[in-house]
């Protein structure tokens, strides 16, 4: 990604919070839970998940582990896909949504994406929070390297940057756009090593699945934070290289077409 983003960032670092803070809130705003149901939610899910996968399917990972195990692996994976999922689903009306910013000159439209970005990772942060204490009433004191989460997060964030300025952009354009990123959530949901585990898979399978941009990060973020394990540094630092470039490829398409965004919104 260039400087300029960077820059641009810094210089509306209070906007950028502010805006955060309202996405945030406004998600929960009127309702009687409150924040209480970014707790609520994904917890419900993971119930839900685990009764039909643990306990009816008899699903376990790698074929061996409790359901308490399982649960955690699960829940683990969902964290990461959750945050890919939201980002996915609202990049493409971005720009749509607020004609108002698009009017204005000064506004830096590809602000939007990162708001979303923040607000997703700190649905994520909430996530990890409910992990953590789940691991500590199953098993004890969570492993040392789980310290390292915020490294992988670190590495998945151009990811969703990508995403969002690429879908936002198309999003303005191609308005069908959003069918077809459902369909692609729906289908990413199960093509990601989620409710199994990678070695389940037959042999052809696996390597399709690695081809996924979402199993990587899946697989290193339980690595450290359920099996105790070292990242595999490598492979990270290649994957925030080739992640940054598909983010910055997809923030200069978006400010190439951000001109024509006022006369199609």
């Amino acid at each position: 990604m260039s400087n300029s983003i960077f820059l641009t960032l810094w210089r509306h670092r209070s906007l950028v919070l502010e805006l955060t803070k309202r996405e945030f809130s406004g998600r929960y705003r009127g309702s009687f839970g409150g924040i209480v149901w970014s707790f609520a939610q994904p917890l419900f899910l993971l119930i839900v998940y685990t009764i039909a996968f643990g306990v009816i399917l008899k699903a376990r990972w790698s074929f061996s582990g409790s359901t308490a195990d399982y649960a955690l692996m699960l829940f683990a994976g969902l964290i990461v896909f959750n945050a890919f999922s939201e980002c996915l689903s609202k990049s493409t009306t971005l720009v749509t949504d607020n004609p108002n910013f698009v009017k204005k000159v000064i506004f830096p439209l590809e602000l939007l994406p990162v708001i979303t970005v923040a607000t997703a990772l700190i649905h994520a942060l909430i996530g990890i929070t409910v992990w953590f204490l789940g691991y500590i009433l199953l098993f004890g004191t969570p492993k040392a390297t789980a310290i390292l989460f915020p490294l992988i997060l670190v590495c998945f964030v151009p990811v969703l940057l990508g995403l969002g300025w690429l879908l936002s952009a198309l999003g303005v354009i191609v308005r069908d756009i959003g069918q077809l990123t459902g369909m692609l959530s729906h289908t990413l949901l199960f093509m990601t090593p989620i409710f199994y585990s990678i070695e389940a898979a037959p042999p052809l399978l696996q390597n399709l699945l690695k081809l996924n941009p979402l199993t990587f990060v899946v697989e290193q973020f339980r690595l450290i934070i359920f099996y105790g394990q070292m990242p595999a540094l490598t492979g990270l630092a290649m994957y925030f290289v080739l992640a940054s470039l598909f983010a910055w490829a997809s923030l200069v398409l978006f400010r190439r077409l951000r001109p024509t965004f006022a006369d199609m919104v």
